[in-house]
């Protein structure tokens, strides 16, 4: 989950770069390095659960345990705002990749939970069918400027004369390992992994199995014979734009799972499967979930503590 939200960046190793001032509403205003802002909202009214379809505000156990898409994009901003202030140590001012874009937060979260449990949302499926919506694109692959700047960044490079530039030390591995040291990634790898593997225990529950063959059944009276919410769509989502049996197939399934309660009925199974595997798993999970929050919490008051001023 958190890995998409990176910039990116051929000699990164996490993170991109920002300043950050005070705005109204709670929100920031940040500076790229190139004179452009980017108004940041308090982390507070970011989303957690999707916005919209019969999957809004879904929130599985599990997720307290997650690495979440708002603690990614909270770390993103910390380590920009660590990268410019190290190089701005070293006289260079302009420097970092373009900022990442809060709207990737929701963006992510309807993807994913959202979309659990595949399409969910029906004025979606009427404009995109199987598609993701356009949400925003990727920022471009970005790179330090070879020479000084790379140099600096990564505390190599012929600029360097023993760990030193111009009379003054540099951070080991430079300034990207010294953002890295300051703001650890928050992960979950022991959630993630219970995460999937409940998902598709609970694909096996007698009441999951008759909903789905519930919403095989209400699909094939409209004409069309599927058998699972989850099959493979590959045949629709490579194609550039949906066409009009993709738009008719995806509004007919969102329909069905609404009058199956397809949803409805999976997520309170999984829940259920969830609840129980935290407690055989809760040393472990608890133990993760501390190093997590700890990681997390430190990106958070770096992105929230120019909120403040």
């Amino acid at each position: 989950m958190l890995i998409t939200l990176l910039v990116g960046c051929g000699t990164q190793q996490g993170g991109g770069a920002s300043t950050v001032s005070a705005g109204k509403g709670g929100s920031t205003s940040e500076s790229d390095g190139r004179g452009t802002a980017t108004v940041r909202s308090a982390l507070s009214s970011l989303p957690t659960a999707p916005t919209e379809g019969l999957a809004k505000g879904l929130k599985l156990p599990l997720e307290e345990y997650r690495a979440a898409p708002v603690d990614a994009y909270a770390w993103q901003v910390a380590i920009q705002q660590q990268w410019r202030s190290c190089m701005a140590r070293y006289g260079i001012e302009d420097f970092g990749p373009p900022p990442v874009a809060e709207a990737t937060v929701e963006a992510q979260v309807n993807a994913a939970t959202g979309r659990r449990y595949g399409i969910s949302n029906v004025e979606q499926a009427q404009k995109f069918g199987y598609h993701l919506p356009n949400d925003p694109a990727p920022p471009p692959h970005w790179e330090p400027k070879p020479g000084l700047e790379t140099a600096i960044f990564t505390g190599s490079g012929p600029e360097i004369t023993d760990g030193t530039h111009a009379g003054k030390a540099l951070p080991a591995g430079g300034c990207r390992s010294e953002a890295a040291a300051k703001f650890p990634v928050p992960r979950s790898p022991e959630a993630d992994d219970l995460d999937a593997t409940v998902f598709e225990q609970s694909k096996t529950d007698a009441d999951v199995v008759a909903a789905v063959d519930a919403w095989s059944s209400c699909m094939k009276k409209a004409g069309f014979d599927r058998s699972h919410p989850l099959e493979d769509l590959s045949f629709y989502v490579s194609s550039a734009a949906p066409g009009n049996d993709e738009i008719t197939q995806a509004v007919t399934d969102v329909r069905c799972k609404e009058d199956t309660r397809l949803i409805d009925i999976w997520s309170a199974e999984e829940s259920a499967r969830q609840e129980q595997a935290i407690k055989m798993g809760s040393l472990k999970l608890t133990k993760e979930k501390a190093l997590k929050d700890s990681n997390a919490s430190k990106a958070r008051q770096a992105y929230q503590k120019e909120v403040k001023r």
